[in-house]
């Protein structure tokens, strides 16, 4: 199951760098310099859509128990991540280097 996850991990890197590169030449934008900030937006997306107990949950819960005089538990952040979003922060990880190394 590991071996699954570390391959299925560096396939999805490989995927996102390659997309955002094709992108790159379509829309003419440095991949050298926007790869980290895309792969930090997908990142993020990433873990708040498999995430639960977030904000607007607990927004919901508060809604719930006003209207109903009931009082709700308070939920805690609980995220739900698989293999690709440990890609996608791998190649956050790799190009946040890369920019380091090439603007210092």
């Amino acid at each position: 199951m590991r071996n699954f996850i570390t391959k299925t991990s560096v396939v999805t890197a490989a995927i996102m760098a390659i997309g955002i590169w094709i992108g790159s030449l379509l829309f003419s934008f440095s991949y050298g310099e926007w790869s980290f900030f895309i792969g930090l937006g997908i990142t993020v997306v990433l873990f708040f859509f498999n995430s639960s107990g977030g904000m607007l949950s607990k927004n919901a819960t508060l809604d719930a128990s006003q209207a109903g005089w009931k009082i709700q538990k308070d939920n805690e952040l609980k995220s739900n991540v698989g293999s690709v979003f440990y890609g996608v922060l791998m190649f956050t990880g790799i190009s946040f280097v890369v920019m380091m190394v090439t603007y210092l």
